[in-house]
């Protein structure tokens, strides 16, 4: 797994699947796209599952830089993208296709086909932002009907969602990779 964070709410999601998918018996590795080890390669490895969140209408550009230097690999493996994006948040009936179009431009800008995207809605981490970010989430918020106490923290991500995922990737997974699910120890890097 392989992931991008700009406040950590995409960071605690990848965590919680991480974590599912460690207790259904999966061997995995999670790292941040920006301080990935030079010396793995894609080949050790029978899936990818990449997440990034939207900020400034756009993914991190490292995990594009990510998948486009690995794209005949990840294309030819089973493989996953999630994109956490605030568009998502309850209350906004566009929001459910502002979120499509974000995954959508990620899969072009980059040429993956991954056989498994989902998207869900992140947080709104007010007392992290700086004060012109605080005053442009706060306004874009009054519009599409989300939280606009910028006293604190809102988490909008419905984990049940998120959980499901896991289940369902894990389904996936063994499908068409039986081998890789062993009783052995799971490698997980906490992210960060």
């Amino acid at each position: 797994m392989i992931y991008g964070t700009s406040y950590g709410h995409t960071a605690r999601m990848v965590k919680r699947v991480a974590e599912r998918l460690t207790e259904l018996g999966h061997r995995l590795s999670v790292w941040r796209g920006d301080a990935l080890p030079s010396e793995q390669a894609l080949e050790d490895f029978g899936a990818v599952v990449v997440a990034g969140s939207v900020r400034y209408g756009r993914h991190q550009r490292f995990l594009e830089e990510f998948v486009r230097s690995h794209l005949s690999r990840l294309n030819g493996m089973p493989s996953a993208f999630v994109s956490v994006c605030g568009a998502l948040a309850p209350g906004w009936p566009p929001g459910q296709e502002e979120a499509r179009k974000y995954l959508q431009r990620f899969l072009t800008r980059t040429g993956w086909r991954p056989e498994f995207t989902r998207s869900f809605a992140g947080g709104l981490p007010y007392t992290e932002y700086g004060l012109l970010t605080r005053w442009v989430m706060k306004c874009i918020s009054q519009r599409t009907g989300r939280p606009t106490d910028t006293s604190r923290d809102w988490d909008l991500t419905d984990w049940a969602s998120v959980d499901h995922f896991a289940a369902e990737l894990d389904g996936f997974l063994k499908s068409l990779l039986p081998s890789a699910v062993e009783p052995q120890a799971a490698s997980v890097a906490g992210p960060s």
